[in-house]
């Protein structure tokens, strides 16, 4: 009798539909029940489904708890904030320190390079001629 259910997940391949985690101390959840309210809760564009954690879950939960008149919570920072390193962090700019100790940025680095080279290139060199 008991045997037909699903089994409680506590990992997922996939991970979240919603924030891509794919480990939770609570079990995953089919996210049938609740796809209806990712657009306005979680701010989505597109459509998604599959296992959501408790965690979103909960989210879902407390959107729809919200007074309708007020000004309704966005969570779109949830969206895919377990995926792994985002753009945002791989394509930040680093700052290197110099020999004085001073710290420089890449962007200021790239322009030292191009400086760098217009002038030590060897269409500038004339101590060869």
């Amino acid at each position: 009798m008991f045997g037909f259910h699903k089994p409680k997940m506590y990992q997922s391949i996939e991970g979240c539909c919603i924030c891509r985690a794919k480990s939770s101390s609570s079990p995953f959840t089919d996210s049938k029940r609740y796809e209806k309210d990712f657009q306005s809760c979680f701010g989505l564009h597109e459509t998604r489904s599959g296992d959501i954690c408790n965690a979103c879950v909960l989210l879902v939960k407390r959107w729809k708890k919200l007074p309708a008149g007020s000004k309704k919570k966005n969570w779109n920072h949830v969206v895919d904030a377990r995926a792994g390193p985002s753009l945002k962090t791989t394509l930040k700019p680093k700052k290197v320190k110099t020999l004085s100790g001073n710290r420089i940025k890449s962007n200021q680095i790239s322009k030292l390079q191009k400086e760098f080279k217009r002038h030590y290139s060897d269409a500038h060199n004339n101590f060869l001629e």
